[in-house]
C-alpha cells in the first residue's frame, strides 16, 4: 500500500511537512506528477509552486538522484526491491475552498494540493496518517481504519479528499435514509445550529426523494466561518468545504440565505459532476488541461437546482427565491458575451479565462447563463407533464450510478425523449446552446408562464444607466453598453470626474481622468435606459407554477 505521513511541526510557518512511502521493484522507474489542478476549478493552478525540499531515499536513508522532467513531474530509478522515501514540504497558504490553510488552530488542505500521483499505479490504495498530535478534532473524507489512519481506494478518490484537523470542531449530524450527513463548524457560529440542520436535512431529503438515491453512506458539511468577507465552496464525492464569512453576519436573513445557496448548491454536486460526469473527466488527469463542453451540465444545472431546490423544500418561499433568481437575471441582462461565444464555447474557454471577468463581453458565465438555459428548458418539459429533475435522474440512473461519463449530445438526448416534439428540443439546443442567439426573449415567456412577471424599478433609472456605464465606488467605469453612444467616447477604467446635468442641453459634458489626463468630451445625449435594474414579480397562480414548486 502506497503510504502518506502528514505532520506540522511548526504551524506558524505554514508548512506541512510530508512523507511519501511505498514499495518498489528493481529497476522501475518512478513517476511522480502533483497535479496542476483540480476538480469543480477547470483552471491551472500549478501547485508545485508551493512545494519545496524535495528528496527521495530508500530505508538507509541513501539519497537517489532525480530528475524534475516538467514543472510538476519529477522522476527517478529504482535500483532495487525496496522501500523508497519521499519527503519535502507544502505550504498551505491560502484560505478558500479548494485550498490549504495551516495556523495555530487548524491543519486544513484538499490533499489535491499536496499528493503526488505515482503514475502507472494509479489503482493501488492509499494510506493517510496525520501525526498533529496537537490538533485531536479531525475530519477526513476517506475511510477511517485507526485512530490516525485513513485510506483511499486509488489516487481518484485520495485526490478527491479534505482534510480537516483542529483545536475546536462543532459537529452536527442527521439522517436521510441509509445515509448519515455530518455538518462540521469551524469558527465562530452566530447562528442557530439545530434550525440551520433542519434546512439542510429539509432540501437533503427533496434532492434524495427526485434522484432515488444517495452516492454515498455517509456525507461532509465541512463549514470555515471566517472573520472576514469570504464566499466559496467546492464539491467532493464524500463531501463539501464551504468558506464563509464573516461568520457574524449570519445573524442576518440575508446572509443566511447565501450560506444555505451554496451549501444546496454543493450538496446537488454530490451527484451531478462528482458522478454525473462527462466522459472526458472520467478519470481525472490532473497533470494538464482537460477540455469539455458540458459547462451547461456541470455548473448551468446545478446553479440552477441549487435555488430550485431550496424553494421545492421550502427552505425558500417563493419571494425569497425570487430576489435570488432576480440577482441571476440582472447579471445576465448586463452582460453581452452571448453575441460572441456560445454557452459551449465558453465552457471550453474555462481554462483560458472562465473565473475572471476577462475581456468586456467576450463569453457567457456557465453558471448564470446556464441556469437560465435550464429554467426554459425545464418549462418546456412541465407543459408536457416532465421536468428537467427527471432528466437528471435517469442521467444519475444511466451514468451516475454505473460511473461511466456522458456525452453533451446524452443530456440533449435526455430532454428531447421526453417532449412531444423533440425538433424543438435540437433548435433550443442549436439557437442557444451551440449558438448565440439571445436568451431573454424566450426568458420571458417562460417566466410568464410560471407566473412571474419581469420589470423595471424606474427609481433606479439614474444618469448612468442612461450614460450606459457601470461604475465602482471610486466613480471609476468598470464597463460601457456596446451599443450606447459613450462606448464611442469613454473607456474602461476612466475616472468620472464630473457631468453636466443641464436638462436643457442636448449634449453631455463630461469630464474624466485618463491615464493621468484630463479630458473634456462632448456627445449627443440618449433617451434609452442601457442598464435598467430589473425586479421579478410574482403574477397570477398558474398550474405550470405549481406543478414547477412541487
Amino acid at each position: 500500500m502506497i503510504q502518506y505521513k502528514i505532520s506540522c511541526p511548526n504551524p506558524a510557518s505554514q508548512f506541512l511537512q510530508i512523507e511519501l512511502r511505498f514499495q518498489c521493484r528493481a529497476q522501475e522507474q518512478i513517476h511522480l506528477q502533483l497535479p496542476a489542478w483540480r476538480a469543480g476549478r477547470y483552471q491551472i493552478a500549478n501547485y508545485a509552486q508551493n512545494l519545496r525540499g524535495f528528496t527521495a531515499s530508500n530505508l538507509n536513508g541513501e539519497s537517489i538522484p532525480f530528475t524534475k522532467t516538467s514543472k510538476d513531474r519529477w522522476e527517478f530509478l529504482a535500483l532495487e526491491n525496496t522501500s523508497l522515501l519521499v519527503r519535502y514540504s507544502y505550504w498551505a497558504g491560502k484560505m478558500d475552498a479548494g485550498s490549504a490553510w495551516v495556523d495555530d488552530q487548524q491543519v486544513y488542505v484538499n490533499l489535491v494540493n499536496c499528493c503526488f500521483e505515482l503514475l502507472g499505479r494509479s489503482e493501488e490504495a492509499i494510506a493517510v496518517q496525520l501525526d498533529l498530535n496537537d490538533y485531536p478534532q479531525r475530519v477526513l473524507t476517506l475511510k477511517q481504519q485507526e485512530s490516525s489512519t485513513w485510506t483511499a481506494e486509488n489516487y481518484q478518490v485520495l485526490a478527491d479528499a479534505t482534510l480537516l484537523a483542529a483545536k475546536n470542531l462543532h459537529r452536527e449530524t442527521y439522517r436521510v435514509g441509509s445515509s448519515q450527513f455530518n455538518a462540521w463548524f469551524h469558527g465562530d457560529i452566530h447562528f442557530d445550529r439545530t434550525r440551520f440542520i433542519d434546512q439542510l436535512k429539509a432540501f437533503t431529503s427533496r434532492m434524495i426523494a427526485d434522484f432515488g438515491s444517495f452516492p454515498e453512506p455517509e456525507y461532509q458539511f465541512i463549514f470555515q466561518l471566517l472573520p472576514y468577507p469570504h464566499y466559496h465552496g467546492v464539491e467532493h464525492r464524500r463531501g463539501t468545504v464551504i468558506t464563509f464569512g464573516p461568520a457574524s453576519s449570519l445573524t442576518e436573513p440575508e446572509a443566511m440565505e447565501e450560506l444555505l445557496g451554496i451549501s444546496c448548491h454543493e450538496l446537488y454536486h454530490a451527484w451531478n459532476v462528482c458522478r454525473i460526469r462527462p466522459e472526458e473527466l472520467l478519470p481525472y488527469d490532473f497533470s494538464r488541461e482537460t477540455y469539455t463542453q458540458a459547462g451547461l451540465v456541470l455548473e448551468g444545472v446545478t446553479t440552477y437546482f441549487g435555488d430550485l431546490y431550496l424553494l421545492k423544500s421550502g427552505v425558500y418561499d417563493l419571494t425569497t427565491y425570487l430576489r435570488h433568481l432576480e440577482k441571476i437575471v440582472q447579471r445576465e441582462a448586463a452582460h453581452y458575451g452571448w453575441k460572441n461565444a456560445s454557452i459551449e464555447e465558453s465552457s471550453t474557454d474555462l481554462w483560458l479565462d472562465g473565473y475572471v471577468q476577462g475581456v468586456p463581453d467576450r463569453k457567457v458565465n456557465i453558471y448564470s447563463h446556464g441556469a437560465l438555459i435550464c429554467l426554459c428548458l425545464d418549462v418546456q418539459l412541465l407543459k408536457e407533464g416532465s421536468s428537467l429533475a427527471l432528466v437528471m435522474r435517469e442521467m444519475w440512473e444511466n451514468f451516475g450510478l454505473p460511473f461511466i461519463g456522458y456525452e453533451l449530445h446524452d443530456f440533449e438526448k435526455g430532454i428531447a425523449d421526453r417532449s412531444a416534439e423533440p425538433k424543438k428540443i435540437t433548435q433550443f439546443f442549436d439557437a442557444f446552446v451551440r449558438g448565440r442567439a439571445d436568451l431573454f426573449p424566450v426568458l420571458e415567456n417562460c417566466l410568464k408562464e410560471l407566473g412571474i412577471l419581469i420589470g423595471t424599478n424606474e427609481t433606479e433609472n439614474t444618469v448612468f444607466n442612461v450614460l450606459g456605464i457601470q461604475m465602482n465606488a471610486q466613480q471609476v467605469i468598470q464597463k460601457i453598453h456596446p451599443e450606447s453612444i459613450t462606448y464611442m467616447h469613454l473607456m474602461a477604467n476612466d475616472l468620472l470626474l464630473s457631468i453636466d446635468l443641464n436638462a436643457a442641453s442636448q449634449k453631455w459634458e463630461v469630464e474624466v481622468e485618463r491615464q493621468g489626463r484630463k479630458l473634456n468630451l462632448s456627445f449627443a445625449k440618449e433617451e434609452e435606459n442601457f442598464y435598467p435594474l430589473l425586479v421579478l414579480e410574482e403574477g397570477s397562480s398558474t398550474a405550470l407554477k405549481e406543478n414547477w414548486r412541487k
